[in-house]
């Protein structure tokens, strides 16, 4: 029997310019393929999902252990009206690692999600060892640098837009004003965030394409469809909500001092239960995106190119053995 030619970027790129004249589908039709993309391998999506769920749920067990117990302390003392500069020292130390830790955890769980989302949407059996050893790390990792900036300078914009009307207006005025650029920057940022996930995607996916190039990228790719980003991102949002609420209660509940209602195994479980929850719709974010970004490059009349490098070639599972037996 004739050996069959291994899988590439290339043939990748081929057969999915071929499908550029399936027509584009809507938004209901994103979340549905986004739900039945981890079906099509199913293994290497589980493998996913352990690799990202693990480390993040240990950082957070940590964190609960060493830094929660001081910043109660630092806590309490402000409410005394005291406040030790020794602990918020020993604050800062402790929380740099852990920051370190959460930001590498998170580019890591982005990149291999993006990965193993576009090798199950266009249905490639690959293993999660040859799906590690072909990512380009670079990429995602100096994007992620660029991202993080977003929401930083956004903020910081935002906040001198509302000082500036505040001199400038009067008080009622005044107040109308800052309801309706809240409201006005809290929709920006969403699509801002649309943008920026899709900018993720973009440098995980396309060969020398990350930092700023990547984002230009996403907002080219997205040029006709920014509508519908907007809402993806608008639902995944409002999906994270019931999450934020199960931290605010783990936190909460863990400064009621003179009450017993609720136990320390309680307030770690809520946590635990909140910290998988967050991981998964993260991870289904990037599923989302994933998507998105192919009906993206469809549209665009692009086919997807993998990001494995120039040459690189996948080599065969078991399962592909199999089928070429």
């Amino acid at each position: 029997m004739a050996e069959k030619a291994p899988f590439s970027s290339s043939t990748t790129t081929t057969s999915l310019a071929s499908s550029t004249a399936t027509p584009s589908i809507n938004l209901i039709g994103i979340f549905r393929e986004a739900i039945k993309t981890p079906a099509r391998n199913g293994r290497l999506m589980l493998q996913t999902m352990l690799l990202l769920v693990s480390p993040c749920t240990l950082l957070v067990l940590l964190h609960h252990l060493f830094a929660a117990p001081l910043m109660e302390k630092i806590e309490d003392n402000y409410n005394n009206s005291m406040v030790h500069w020794e602990d918020l020292r020993a604050l800062l130390l402790i929380e740099a690692p852990f920051l370190l830790g959460f930001s590498v955890v998170s580019v890591f769980g982005i990149t291999i999600t993006i990965y193993a989302a576009a090798m199950s949407y266009t249905r490639r059996s690959v293993s999660l060892k040859d799906l590690l050893s072909s990512i380009q790390w670079k990429k995602p990792i100096i994007t992620s640098l660029y991202v993080s900036f977003i929401p930083i300078v956004y903020a910081i914009l935002v906040i001198g837009l509302i000082k500036s009307i505040n001199l400038i207006t009067k008080e009622d005025a005044g107040e109308a004003w800052r309801e309706l650029i809240a409201v006005m920057a809290a929709l920006l940022y969403i699509y801002l965030t649309s943008v920026s996930t899709l900018g993720l995607v973009v440098s995980v996916m396309d060969d020398e394409c990350y930092g700023a190039k990547a984002l230009e990228k996403a907002v080219k790719l997205s040029r006709g469809r920014k509508i519908q980003g907007f809402f993806l991102m608008l639902i995944l949002e409002l999906l994270s909500i019931p999450i934020y609420i199960l931290f605010y209660v783990a936190s909460s509940s863990d400064d009621d001092d003179g009450e017993d209602e609720v136990g320390a195994v309680t307030v770690f479980g809520f946590g635990f239960i909140a910290t998988i929850l967050f991981c998964l719709v993260n991870m289904f974010s990037y599923v989302v995106f994933s998507v998105f970004y192919s009906e993206c490059k469809k549209t665009s009349g692009e086919g997807i190119e993998m990001g494995m490098g120039h040459g690189y070639s996948l080599a065969p599972t078991k399962l592909q053995e199999k089928a070429e037996a």
